[in-house]
């Protein structure tokens, strides 16, 4: 009779509804227990950036992370690891591997660099999930600035606010304003239009971040090593040719440390060397597919320096195209540049500059006197 009552009707309807409320509120506890976990991971996120910024700091006469490890090239080289390659070693580390890497680092420059480091655990831990989560597409480039985009817009609205005051409004009583204003900002858009156009393409002052950090100056300056031993096809093929790790291993198999850059980048070229991979380095200097060039006929045949298209880079740690290399800086150069035809077999066949040359009726020859600047001669 006791257990009979305990199952009547309004018993299981209590019963029923109680399960019901239980299975509405479930989602929401999971869900706030979910938001919990992410604001915890937030935060612990939020405290490893500004550690790495230099915003949170154990001991004031310790340099940020950010000022060694940073994340977009400037115009001198950066011999660190790159922010990119940091975060990419601390994904791979134990929590203790990656305290000793920071606090107590084995490798000679680095621990004078990170002499005075104790971060605590909870920071450390912090500052490793910062670089493990953080979103590597955010380092493919650089934030950008857009002043020539909003010189454009300002331009363009002044344009439009003279045209409605013309018609409509009638603000400004003197119309010489609104066509002054019309005319400046006309010539102002057909100017940019003209410059982005001719822009378009060229990328004159490109300096990339390589996968090896390679200075020019240390190799070509420094060490006087002559540009056509890396670049050896320069004097036969249309391609100056780009130097793979065996090369590189002719001297690197001796010199093993980099009085700037420590071990780190020479052992990513032995890494390439012992496991038979080519290094992805990327092009600077390129033409558009319309054009054909051949370094052979300049470098061999025209006796040019290196230095005539790509600058000093015996001055460069970051290599950076110096010209516009654009169609017209190719014709001005054709223009002004002598040929050698002295000892120079190839300009054996052009007799009659020879004979004006020998007789003093020409002190010179162009190139473009020869047909460097015949249409066909590039765009064949």
């Amino acid at each position: 009779m006791k257990y009979t009552s305990l199952f009547n009707q309004s018993n299981v309807t209590l019963l029923l509804a109680f399960i019901f409320l239980l299975s509405l509120l479930s989602p929401i506890y999971s869900q706030t227990q979910g938001t919990s976990f992410s604001e915890s991971n937030t935060y612990k996120k939020m405290v490893g950036e500004r550690i790495f910024h230099g915003l949170i700091s154990s001991n004031n006469d310790v340099r940020a992370c950010i000022s060694c490890h940073t994340k977009f090239t400037g115009d001198e080289i950066n011999w660190n690891p790159t922010f990119g390659e940091v975060a990419s070693i601390a994904d791979t580390l134990s929590a203790q591997d990656f305290k000793v890497l920071v606090n107590s680092p084995a490798e000679g420059f680095i621990t004078k660099v990170h002499q005075g480091y104790n971060l605590s655990d909870e920071h450390l831990a912090s500052l490793q999930y910062y670089l493990k989560t953080f979103d590597k597409k955010e380092l493919e480039t650089p934030p950008k600035s857009y002043p020539k985009l909003i010189w454009f817009l300002v331009v363009g609205a002044l344009m439009a606010l003279a045209l409605v005051d013309l018609f409509f409004t009638h603000f400004v009583h003197y119309k010489v304003i609104h066509i002054l204003v019309l005319m400046v900002g006309v010539s102002v858009h057909l100017k940019m239009a003209y410059t982005e156009g001719a822009d378009l393409g060229r990328s004159q002052g490109y300096r990339p971040d390589q996968p090896i950090k390679f200075s020019h100056q240390v190799h070509a300056g420094d060490n006087k090593i002559d540009c056509k031993y890396c670049h050896f096809n320069a004097e036969q093929g249309k391609s100056a040719g780009i130097p793979g790790p065996g090369l590189c291993m002719n001297c690197h198999m001796i010199v093993r440390e980099g009085t700037r850059s420590g071990k780190t980048e020479i052992a990513k070229l032995v890494k390439h060397f012992e496991e038979g991979t080519d290094i992805e380095w990327i092009r600077i200097h390129n033409l558009p597919d319309h054009v054909y060039f051949n370094h052979a006929q300049h470098v061999q045949a025209g006796q040019l320096d290196c230095a005539e298209c790509h600058g000093k880079v015996e001055e460069m740690h970051i290599l950076k195209q110096e010209n516009d290399l654009s169609m017209k800086w190719c014709l001005d150069c054709h223009k002004k540049t002598n040929v050698q035809f002295i000892n120079n077999d190839y300009y054996a066949i052009y007799k009659d500059y020879h004979k004006g040359l020998a007789e003093g009726i020409q002190d010179s020859i162009k190139a473009v006197d020869i047909g460097a600047n015949d249409c066909m001669k590039c765009h064949h």
